[in-house]
This record gives structure tokens, C-alpha cells and sequence, in this order.
């Protein structure tokens, strides 16, 4: 039958599905044109046809959701840019103005605000997670390194961000951040002074504060998350400790077999069960830990999750955003003697810290942090045991619940004092 004839037969549904057919056509030839030149064919294949372990494979959602939390933050930093003005006159006006003219720009700024409370708490899960597991082993102690630098860029952002809208909170969390590098030895007076431009923080301060945190932070931010992804795909997830091969030999202990008559690392595959692909490392003095022995497909297995575990983050991010918003305070001033400055909740811990240590300790106490970060950093190089199951690993279990309490219970006492709980 020709093409006139069936137009006559059908005419309705013959025209929409030679236009879906032209569509599908047009499609094919852009996509192969691209694909010649961009390889984004086999880039596709690579980052979504991969293994990944499939016991607790809810906990690795963890990774992805901070990713879109980060691209949230980049999103609507990008909107608030075209209203914040960077100035202690202007400021706090521009953001005061939205509150009660530009309903849209409320709702950014909340989300913005929420967005990076629950990129913090995601995120601090995430280490977590990578630290019960032992994730952070042979060969992936650069995966944990780029994370720790991850986490104090985020930290880095959530603080400059609080000091920007210029309200009573902002300056005096100004005064107090701008003044913590003053304790470092030597040269701390002049880092002071080179951030605040000056010896009290005002309007260099704040225009420094705003450069920092929208170009200097964003750009690190943007590049480790680079290197985290490559690292990632180079040694690919270590999932849940019960995954593996360790695990069940630690539950069934074996003869010690000498190393020339060991078995190889790849062992028949079940029948339904798909083989392992590289990326998973097969390190000659980890074999029972290199690769998983149950795997799903990263696509569409583990993206499923990955999408529902992200959609709830930005969901919950959405409705902190309309129903509670970003407060602001009355404008900055420092002439006032009744105002009791509240730090922000990540940073509870230290200002109680602060408050609980002698002032000639003062300057020690801030070193605290810096210690806990240098704990973070060695951690993979003193743990060096085989042993990734968390039961077989007390003395570091130990050691991180104990640190994890110590903030848990200054943030507790810190957050009685502010708030009369």
C-alpha cells in the first residue's frame, strides 16, 4: 500500500506516525553524529553498565544524594547571586526586600539554606558508612582523603554562607570565625587581619567573606569531586563487609593455605549470576576483600535507589524551604548589649568547646579540630589491617565512637545553654 493510500485509510494516525518515525530518524542520525564524535556512546556504557555489590546497597545511595544536594546548592547559589548584593548597606536590604517582594526568591534562598543542613548531615552519614565498612582500605585510601577534603570544603561553605546575609548572626559569626586564624602561631594576626581587611570586620570582610565563598571554595569544591568520581570508578564501591569473601572465612575459619597453592580470585560464576567486571581491584594481598561475591547492575538496579533516596533529600530540602525559609535576623550593628550571638548547629560542638575551656586554653582548644581532622587523614594509613568487618576491628571502633560521642555531647550541653532545653 502506498504512503497516499494509507494517509486516506488513517489519515489522523497515519501523519503522527510518519512525524514519530521522521523524529525517531532525525534522532538516530543526530545521536550517531554525536556519538562520532564525542565517544558519549561508550562514556554511557561505562557509567552505567557496571557491578556494584548488592548487600546494603541502600547505604551507597548515600554518595549520589550528596552529589545532587551539591548541584542543588550550585543551582540556587546561582539564582541568589542576581539578588545578594555584596555590601553591609545592601546586603541585608536585598534579602530583606525578597522576604516581603519576590516570593520565588524566598523560596531559593530557603532551599538553599536547607539544602546545605542536610548536605552536612547526608554527608557526615556517608563518612560514617565509609568508616563502619572500612571502605577506606587498600586501595581506596585516596577515595577517603578526597572525601575528607570534601568535607571540610562543604564545612567551609556552610560557614562562609552563614556569615554573608549581614544580620545580627552573620556579623557576629564574622567576628568570631574571622578571628579564630588569629591564634595561629606566628603568623595569625596578619591571616586576621588579611581577611577582614582590616582589624575589625566590616565591609572588606564581607566582600572578601563573598569572594571566598562563591568562587575560591565552589572551584576546589567542583575539582575534588572530580578527582572523588575517577577514584571511585578507578576502584569501584566497597559495599557492606558481609558482601565478601573475608567475611564468611571469618565466620568459618579455613587451614592457612600457602600462597602458591591458593585459588585464583575469579571462581566459577552461579548460573544466573553475571560476572564481575574491572573496575573492582583484584589486589594480590587482598583477595578476599578485592570484589564482592553477590552484584547487581549499576543501571537500572542501584540507580533506582539512588533516584529515591535523592528525590527525599530534595524533597525534604523543598518543604523546609517553603515552610520554615531562611530567617533574618535585624540588621548588624555592633552597638548592642543585649544580643546573644548562636552559632550555627554545625557548630556547636566547638563553641561549646570554647566555652567549657580555661581562657588560658582558649587557644588550644581550637587545635582540637585540627587534631580530629589530622585523625581523619592518618586514619587510612595506621589501619592497615586486612580486616574490613567493624566487630574484628575494635581498637579504631573504639576509638571513632568515642569521638563521636564527645560531639554529640557538646552540641548536646552547647544547644541546653542557647536554648534553655
Amino acid at each position: 500500500m502506498s504512503e497516499n493510500r494509507r494517509r486516506l485509510t488513517d489519515p489522523v494516525t497515519s501523519d503522527s506516525q510518519v512525524r514519530v518515525r521522521s523524529l525517531r530518524g532525525l534522532s538516530r542520525i543526530a545521536y550517531a553524529w554525536l556519538d562520532e564524535r564525542t565517544g558519549i556512546r561508550s562514556m554511557v556504557r561505562k557509567g552505567l553498565y557496571e557491578a556494584v555489590p548488592r548487600r546494603g546497597a541502600w547505604a551507597y545511595t548515600l554518595g549520589s544524594a550528596t552529589l545532587l544536594l551539591i548541584v542543588n546548592q550550585l543551582i540556587t547559589g546561582i539564582f541568589l547571586t542576581m539578588i545578594y548584593v555584596p555590601s553591609t548597606t545592601e546586603g541585608w536590604e536585598s534579602l530583606n526586600w525578597i522576604r516581603g517582594h519576590d516570593e520565588f526568591a524566598s523560596i531559593v534562598r530557603g532551599m538553599h539554606l536547607w539544602g546545605a543542613y542536610v548536605l552536612l548531615f547526608v554527608l557526615g552519614l556517608h563518612m560514617v558508612r565509609t568508616f563502619f565498612s572500612g571502605s577506606y582500605k587498600r586501595p581506596r585510601e585516596t577515595n577517603w582523603l578526597s572525601g575528607v577534603v570534601l568535607f571540610v570544603l562543604v564545612l567551609g561553605l556552610s560557614i562562609t554562607g552563614a556569615m554573608l546575609p549581614w544580620d545580627q548572626a552573620a556579623y557576629w559569626t564574622a567576628v568570631v570565625v574571622t578571628n579564630i586564624p588569629s591564634y595561629t602561631p606566628i603568623i595569625g594576626i596578619y591571616l586576621r587581619t588579611l581577611w577582614r581587611g582590616g582589624e575589625f570586620a566590616g565591609p572588606i570582610t564581607l566582600l572578601r567573606t563573598y569572594g571566598i565563598h562563591i568562587w575560591i571554595l565552589p572551584a576546589l569544591l567542583f575539582a575534588f569531586i572530580g578527582i572523588h568520581l575517577y577514584l571511585l570508578r578507578k576502584h569501584a564501591e566497597f559495599g557492606s563487609y558481609v558482601n565478601y569473601r573475608g567475611f564468611f572465612r571469618t565466620l568459618h575459619p579455613r587451614p592457612v593455605i600457602p600462597p602458591a597453592e591458593q585459588p585464583a580470585l575469579s571462581e566459577p560464576v552461579p548460573p544466573g549470576q553475571r560476572e564481575l567486571e574491572p573496575p573492582y581491584p583484584g589486589v594480590p594481598t587482598d583477595d578476599e576483600w578485592a570484589a564482592p561475591l553477590e552484584t547487581d547492575d549499576f543501571y537500572p538496579d542501584q540507580t533506582f535507589k539512588d533516584a529515591v533516596v535523592s528525590l527525599i533529600c530534595i524533597a525534604i530540602v523543598f518543604a523546609f524551604g517553603i515552610g520554615i525559609g531562611a530567617p533574618l535576623e535585624a540588621a548588624a550593628t555592633q552597638n548592642t548589649t543585649t544580643y546573644t550571638p548562636v552559632p550555627e548547629w554545625f557548630y556547636l560542638p566547638l563553641d561549646q568547646l570554647l566555652v567549657l575551656a580555661p581562657k588560658q586554653l582558649i587557644s588550644l582548644a581550637l587545635w582540637v579540630p585540627l587534631f580530629g581532622l589530622l585523625l581523619l587523614v592518618i586514619l587510612p594509613f595506621v589501619d592497615r589491617g586486612r580486616e574490613r568487618n567493624p566487630f574484628e576491628r575494635p581498637a579504631v571502633m573504639i576509638v571513632g565512637g568515642l569521638i563521636v560521642l564527645f560531639m554529640l555531647v557538646l552540641t548536646a550541653l552547647g544547644s541546653g545553654r542557647l536554648f534553655n532545653l
